[in-house]
């Protein structure tokens, strides 16, 4: 059977009435049993690029271009179980980290952090817990807005009948374990939405957020119900027929009589309104899956250096080299010793000083020595060797964009070459000048800024300029 999800309209496919009580279990039923394509279509996926040799920004890239669109499309339908999302997490750590191999062992940094923003010190994946959440989320929102589906008419008619959405209970037999989990959502999406009146027709009195004082059925509880005399699973349009304001003992009973007698007077022929709570805490009439999931996601402390790190026109294995650096997970000498005490520890650009972050980024005379020349024009009087400093230096606003470009470009082209001129010591091959490297470094960046020029972005066309004048200077 096809999942009522992924069906169109009525009138694109229609279910005969008497299917309807058969099928219930079936149509909204998924297990771990059945997600199994899920994990599969992802493995193989993996496994078709295992004979590529990509870069990590490569595979980050195949990562969340095309695992994380097959993960949102299966989203979209169902709420995927938690040891399916764990499984394909693992599967897209390893495969990150170790490529074709799928070694869990290698990585470098934990697959959560991996998944926050890149403001906050991530690399700007969803969480796919979070997503899952979201879609979740998603399917609440077409309930309560009266989406046109097939799918929302058959909760409505099998699921619900004619009780609110928020009064059902929570341990109902009816509906099958997705239903359920759907149900217990309910206490964030409370958070999220509420209703804006107008005939008053498909708002629930007691149960939707219909006024500023909220649910009211949390507030006044059954008791209110009973001193109101108005049902509990009645409408607004029900609760304005047929009764006259009373005084009550209660002041909160009271000033629901004056929020029913101003809706009362404010009604109009149209539809109520479902609304959703999106950017700035602002109530609209859409469901927006990116304001969704600020609202819902564990929020981190913005990290003071990602300007430096994330920019426009970067080269994306040039960034990840830094993002690794700047969390000072590169394998270095002095973290390669915790692993294995035998190692030989020191540097072997200088052949003097214990290898480590900040003295390979710039203390290392080498490394000074490809550093001073390139940048030492760029940055000006901002010029330095410290490795904080430099940090510091490359993350803030630069009131000019050339050389806020070219200072962070310098910076990240650099950290790759010597990164990778010592890896290539490392594993015996011949070793490169200083001076080799600073013109590989400035060929680098002069066919980086033509290419930028030729893709039509007119931003940094004075870069060039600035480069060359740096050469005269």
């Amino acid at each position: 059977m096809v999942p009522p999800l992924l069906l169109g309209s009525e009138e694109e496919m229609e279910i005969d009435e008497r299917d309807r009580s058969e099928d219930t279990e079936e149509i909204i039923t998924l297990d771990v049993t059945h997600c199994n394509i899920v994990t599969m279509f992802s493995r193989q996926k993996i496994c078709s690029w295992s004979a590529r040799f990509l870069s990590y920004a490569g595979r980050l890239n195949l990562i969340s271009s095309v695992l994380w669109s097959i993960c949102n499309f299966w989203m979209g339908a169902f709420r995927l179980p938690r040891d399916c999302i764990r499984e394909i997490d693992k599967m897209c750590s390893a495969y990150l980290w170790s490529g074709g191999e799928l070694n869990t062992s290698k990585a470098k940094i934990t697959w959560a952090f991996v998944c926050k923003p890149k403001e906050e010190g991530g690399l700007g994946l969803r969480s796919l817990k979070e997503a899952n959440d979201v879609c979740c989320l998603k399917l609440i929102w077409r309930i309560i807005s009266h989406a046109d589906s097939l799918w929302v008419k058959w909760i409505q008619s099998s699921l619900l009948k004619k009780v609110s959405f928020w009064a059902v209970r929570e341990n109902t037999s009816l509906g099958s374990w997705m239903w359920r989990k759907i149900l217990k959502f309910r206490d964030i999406a409370r958070t999220l939405c509420k209703v804006e009146i107008n005939n008053g027709a498909r708002t629930s009195f007691w149960y939707d957020d219909w006024s500023d004082l909220g649910r009211l059925i949390d507030s006044a509880g059954d008791r209110g119900a009973i001193d109101l005399g108005i049902n509990k699973h009645a409408t607004v349009v029900e609760a304005w027929g047929n009764r006259r304001r009373r005084r009550h003992r209660t002041n909160f009973l009271n000033r629901v009589e004056e929020r029913l007698i101003l809706s009362w007077n404010s009604r109009n022929q149209a539809e109520d309104r479902a609304l959703w709570k999106g950017k700035e805490n602002r109530f609209r009439s859409i469901f927006s899956t990116k304001d969704t999931w600020n609202h819902i996601r564990t929020v981190s402390n913005k990290v003071a250096w990602y300007k430096g790190v994330w920019f426009a026109q970067a080269i994306p294995k040039h960034a990840f080299c830094m993002w690794l650096a700047v969390h000072n997970r590169l394998s270095t000498g002095d973290r390669m010793t915790l692993w294995n005490m035998g190692v030989d520890a020191t540097c072997i650009l200088c052949n003097k000083a214990l290898e480590s972050r900040d003295h390979l980024f710039f203390s290392c005379p080498f490394a000074t020595e490809i550093w001073e020349p390139l940048a030492k024009t760029i940055y000006n009087t901002c010029f330095y060797t410290d490795w904080q400093t430099i940090i510091n230096n490359v993350s803030r606003n630069w009131p000019d964009r050339i050389a806020g470009f070219l200072a962070r470009c310098i910076l990240q082209v650099t950290i790759y070459t010597l990164w990778r001129e010592r890896n290539e010591r490392k594993h015996g091959a011949s070793p490169n000048s200083s001076s080799r490297l600073i013109s590989w470094i400035d060929k680098h960046i002069r066919n980086h800024l033509m290419a930028i020029k030729q893709s039509g972005d007119r931003r940094f066309d004075r870069g060039f300029q600035v480069w060359l004048q740096r050469e005269i200077t």
